[in-house]
């Protein structure tokens, strides 16, 4: 299983906003920015989340964006959904009708096994996590 560069920058951007998300709203410029992520691609990966509810724009001179759920509460299964569509290894794991041999199919057991661990794994994962080990990363680089 390969992220989309998509999955990547916007759970980028997710953390961006999710740090902040007590202070004020986040500004597209900041997150850009931040993140190295160009002007056009980050319009479009804000747009899915906002589309997924993960974040809603504040409007005005002070505006930008906000999560609009809790980091506690968008776990990266979520994140990968919403911007990828599935995490399963081939089609016929969530969609049996696409393939005549699925009940004879042995690599399908595997690859069911695949898909319930990659699932479980991401589903024990929130943004909040995300959150603590960026911060815990970014201090254990600071250096006087």
């Amino acid at each position: 299983m390969k992220l989309s560069t998509k999955c990547r920058y916007g759970t980028r951007a997710l953390i961006e906003i999710a740090r902040k998300n007590d202070k004020k709203p986040v500004k597209r410029k900041d997150i850009r920015d931040a993140q190295g992520i160009s002007p056009g691609y980050l319009e479009n990966i804000l747009s899915v989340l906002r589309v997924h509810n993960f974040v809603r724009t504040i409007r005005g001179a002070g505006g930008g964006f906000v999560l609009d759920k809790e980091p506690k509460d968008i776990t990266l299964l979520d994140i990968v959904l919403a911007l990828d569509g599935s995490v399963s290894p081939v089609d016929c794991v969530v969609k049996p009708e696409v393939c005549e041999r699925v009940a004879t199919c042995a690599a399908r057991k595997g690859w069911e096994k695949l898909y319930i661990s990659v699932r479980d794994t991401l589903k024990g994962i929130t943004l909040q996590d995300l959150v603590a080990l960026q911060i815990e990363k970014e201090g254990a680089e600071y250096s006087i």
